[in-house]
């Protein structure tokens, strides 16, 4: 199992395992597949080699197949922000979640590294819980997908 920092030759598979990511977990992402499966492949590769804020992108890899991916960013506070984080569900329960989010965590360090789940989004909450992130006690104002709430967690 290995993490590479996804380059700008890597936005196909970056590309491919984010749609994968919106179908399987709608309420997980900030965007509804619908609208992004009509993203031209120069809006794609727009997202990974210009985003719009500073940050980075982190694929998991078994041999040559992504089983996982998740990103970082800074927020206008310039606090670090995991983001984006998907496991393929073959892959899930393993450390490709570790993997990911400690590659996020280096980059963000010295800084703690903050996340939002939505606050239906069971699975996720209980794995980041394992992973050491606790609730701050905090929710986004702008809400989910669906405008229910976005719990912030720390770690």
């Amino acid at each position: 199992m290995r993490a590479e920092i996804v380059t700008s030759e890597g936005w196909r598979a970056w590309r491919d395992l984010r749609l994968e990511a919106l179908a399987d977990t709608p309420i997980g992402y900030g965007e509804l597949y619908a609208d992004a499966v009509l993203l031209s492949d120069a809006e794609w590769e727009q997202r990974v080699n210009n985003p719009p804020r500073p940050g980075m992108r982190v694929m998991a890899y078994d041999g040559d197949e992504a089983v996982g991916m998740a990103g970082g960013f800074v927020n206008e506070d310039g606090l670090p922000i995991l983001f984006g984080v998907y496991v393929r569900p073959a892959a899930r329960g393993g450390e490709v979640l570790r993997l990911l989010v400690d590659e996020v965590a280096a980059w963000a360090a010295p800084e703690p590294l903050r996340l939002d789940v939505h606050v239906d989004n069971h699975r996720a909450y209980r794995a980041y819980l394992k992973l050491g992130f606790a609730l701050t006690g905090e929710t986004t104002p702008e809400g989910g997908i669906d405008g229910r709430d976005l719990l912030r967690m720390r770690r």
